[in-house]
């Protein structure tokens, strides 16, 4: 994880850099302030997505008969490592794609051209994280649908000008999925499944269509300005 930490030192080095030798802006006071409201936007994208993510959870169990128990490999030292792993590695990946770069794209180009080469950047980016490059068939669904949570996650970003809503998202997921749930690189995390099933025919069916519901929903909320609602609340 410490490379990871490296790494997004460097981006946020490099982030305001560019943006201060390119237009005499601090690129980070656009992005967190004002403070109430990004930090409104951070938790209002972590409870959403990671309220999909449980549900995701409990869907898949219902329909396998999965039974959940607490790793006997579990101490706080890992869980909190596992956490801090899930946080830093989506930084990074905001920052590399939704971060300059989406923000000199939407400046140069449009919105629309940047947020569909953000998508599919971060459709491709995954083809190598997942380890499937030349199963035409994963590729393919992998682009589809992590490319178009990466459309949602840049959505998000345009929406506020700031990369604390596509964090809280991002986070959010990642979070509930890898760290509570053990499916993440980290291996057994906190809670462990009493059998597994292989995702194919109707079920991989299914799960690919949900996985495109997701970021469905979460665009169809961005859209109908749920967020400013949130914000006029809190």
């Amino acid at each position: 994880m410490s490379f990871i930490l490296q790494i997004v030192l460097a981006l946020l080095i490099l982030s305001w850099l560019s943006i201060y030798l390119a237009e005499k802006r601090n690129i980070f006071r656009i992005w967190i302030t004002p403070v109430k409201q990004r930090l409104n936007e951070f938790y209002f994208g972590f409870v959403l997505m990671g309220t999909l993510s449980l549900l995701t959870q409990l869907l898949f169990t219902l329909i396998h008969g999965t039974n959940w128990t607490i790793s006997d490999e579990l101490t706080i030292s890992k869980f909190l490592y596992s956490s801090a792993y899930d946080f830093s590695s989506v930084v990074f990946e905001e920052l590399l794609f939704r971060g300059v770069l989406l923000y000199l794209l939407i400046a140069y180009l449009n919105e629309h051209k940047a947020i569909a080469i953000s998508a599919i950047a971060f459709g491709i980016y995954h083809w190598f994280t997942y380890g499937i490059w030349g199963n035409l068939l994963g590729m393919t669904l992998v682009i589809i649908t992590t490319g178009f949570m990466g459309y949602v996650f840049a959505k998000a970003y345009s929406k506020t000008n700031s990369v604390m809503l596509p964090i809280g998202l991002h986070i959010g997921w990642n979070w509930i999925n890898n760290s509570v749930f053990s499916n993440g690189p980290n291996g057994n995390v906190f809670l462990l499944p009493n059998q597994t099933f292989a995702m194919e025919g109707y079920i991989g069916l299914f799960s690919f269509l949900w996985f495109l519901i997701i970021p469905a929903t979460v665009l169809f909320l961005l859209n109908m300005n749920v967020l400013g609602a949130f914000r006029s609340k809190i």
